[in-house]
């Protein structure tokens, strides 16, 4: 029996045996899952970059408010918009069960879209915005964790919140030691905090076991932490 049947053997019998409501019917469940949704994995670096905008907008090439909403306003569309819709059509079409993509085989054929639109985007900005250096290298150091989480779930379901957010927290500490940037200490504190609630509601929601949980913080610790201190 391999970790996923038994851990979802024991969690069935655990609330069976308490006649309990369903998870997400709970006050708990319900803001597990409200954090799950605000802090979805796709609308993550959107969040980073808008946070990163706004601590450092001149090291960041977009000092003009203009050029920043526009900028980030292209990163949403790219990075979120669009491999959201394209997950919907994949549902609609019935090639995924499920939007929440509980199961692994459901992650594989979105994240393998939303990878070639990362993958396209990243291009686009080394192409064709190449003086927006550390914008091109936040983006390629995300599209790189997100190959991976790919990968991955070809044989394994890791947790892509935990990525996500991990990732976060990675490239606000990389900034934060690299640049001496103090204005960067408070919010990669929060970062972290609400990371710790996020994977705790993931696991809440019994969507991954611990190893999955502690397997996406670390590899997207190390690709934000290793992106910022290798090619910044």
């Amino acid at each position: 029996m391999n970790e996923d049947s038994a851990h979802r053997l024991i969690t069935q019998a655990r609330y069976a045996e308490a006649d309990l409501p369903p998870l997400r019917e709970t006050t708990a469940g319900r803001l597990a899952w409200a954090l799950s949704v605000v802090l979805h994995p796709l609308l993550l670096p959107t969040l980073l970059f808008a946070l990163l905008f706004w601590l450092s907008p001149s090291m960041m090439g977009v000092a003009g408010s203009g050029v920043r909403y526009r900028i980030l306003l292209l990163l949403a569309v790219s990075t979120f918009v669009i491999p959201m819709l394209s997950t919907y059509m994949l549902y609609r079409l019935g090639s995924i069960r499920s939007l929440a993509m509980e199961d692994r085989q459901d992650r594989v054929f979105p994240f393998v879209s939303t990878a070639l639109f990362y993958l396209l985007t990243t291009y686009m900005f080394a192409k064709h915005l190449s003086a927006l250096y550390l914008i091109t290298l936040v983006l390629g150091g995300v599209t790189a964790s997100l190959l991976a989480v790919t990968v991955v779930s070809f044989f394994w379901k890791i947790s892509a919140h935990s990525v996500g957010i991990s990732g976060v927290a990675g490239f606000l500490m990389g900034f934060y030691y690299h640049y001496a940037a103090v204005e960067y200490l408070y919010p990669t504190l929060a970062v972290i905090v609400l990371g710790g609630f996020l994977m705790s509601a993931r696991l809440y929601l019994n969507a991954h076991t611990p190893s999955q949980v502690l397997a996406g913080a670390l590899l997207g610790l190390a690709v934000g932490m290793g992106t910022v201190f290798l090619f910044a």
